[in-house]
């Protein structure tokens, strides 16, 4: 009777360490093939819809013109560009937009800056918007699109100094990627900015928790490289590195609150590895991935306007007279 019950058991327990080593082997199989696989194909398959222009700056009263350049791999971007109101202007700002979007998506920034007194180029990034075909690269090979426009208004003599970078999410990992390679950039306003992809595979992808699996997100890149004909490591997609080669190039960061795509935390993280003696981190409150411009508009144009100004005027030194009232107007605040 007892060998029975010991055979019993013993069946019992290699029947659960089967079904446990099948589950283990079903997940494992999920985590590390079929799942990456559907994240790269989701990522291609969003890639492919191209989102029409559904206005202009005409539509607002703004003169522009329709503009194209090429890219130093070949790939021709289209965009406005949009003068300044005077004859001379304050400076050049060129931007971009986010992942899966087009210009028109940053058209009211562009705006803003021109009733300020800046020309604005405003583009689509490759593989976006009306610009020519390219798989998305999470900011590596869109850094080369803020590159080809600064070429082409130094050919068509446009450029005016000091001449600014202003991307919104993707437009923003662009623009501090491209910025360390571009000596005639003076400065940098990052908007919402993703420290790296994988934090968009967790928070915006199929991924979402198993994002967190070890290897999980290289599993992914594998795949979407296999779709693309890319060759990008995990590495390639940090921004760290590239903050902390800055060499003291002034850049604004910009996020919101409630952000929960690119983070205050992160944004927050990328401000403190920033390797420049000239840097901002400005919040807006309660806001949203895409609303840190709707929500509260006039503290992002003061922001972003003073900004400008200070980069213009070369950070000047305050004067004693100016240090003390800023501190007593900073304490005012904080009572």
């Amino acid at each position: 009777m007892k060998s029975k019950q010991n055979f019993g058991i013993r069946l019992a327990k290699t029947i659960f360490l089967i079904v446990l080593a099948l589950a283990v082997s079903g997940f494992l199989y999920f985590s590390y093939f079929l799942l990456p696989e559907k994240v790269a194909d989701s990522i291609t398959a969003k890639a492919k819809i191209r989102l029409p222009l559904t206005s202009t700056p005409k539509d607002d009263g703004f003169s522009y013109q329709d503009v194209s350049f090429p890219t130093s791999d070949g790939v021709t971007l289209l965009g406005w560009w949009i003068a300044a109101k005077s004859r001379k202007p304050l400076g050049t700002v060129i931007l971009s937009h986010g992942v899966f979007k087009n210009r028109g998506q940053v058209l009211s920034r562009a705006e803003f800056l021109v009733k300020a007194g800046y020309q604005v180029l405003l583009f689509d990034h490759r593989g976006e918007g009306l610009s020519g075909e390219s798989p998305v690269s999470g900011g590596v090979l869109e850094a080369g699109d803020y590159l080809a426009a600064v070429n082409y208004l130094k050919t068509s003599h446009h450029l005016a100094r000091p001449v600014a970078f202003l991307g919104f999410s993707l437009g923003a990992i662009s623009a501090i990627r491209a910025a360390p390679q571009c000596p005639d950039v003076d400065a940098v306003i990052a908007d919402s900015p993703l420290p790296n992809v994988k934090a968009y595979v967790s928070r915006r992808g199929m991924g979402g928790a198993f994002a967190r699996l070890p290897g999980f997100f290289s599993r992914c890149l594998t795949d979407y490289d296999q779709l693309t004909g890319l060759t990008l490591k995990p590495s390639d997609l940090n921004l760290e590195p590239i903050v902390r080669q800055f060499n003291e190039k002034p850049i604004l960061y910009i996020t919101g609150e409630a952000d929960d795509l690119a983070r205050s935390e992160d944004v927050r993280k990328l401000f403190a590895e920033t390797q420049s003696k000239h840097r901002s981190l400005v919040y807006i409150p309660e806001a949203g991935h895409e609303q840190t411009y709707s929500l509260y508009p006039m503290i992002y144009e003061q922001a972003v306007k003073s900004f400008l100004t200070e980069v213009k005027e070369k950070f000047p030194e305050l004067s004693e007279k100016d240090f003390l009232k800023n501190v007593k107007l900073s304490s005012s605040k904080n009572l």
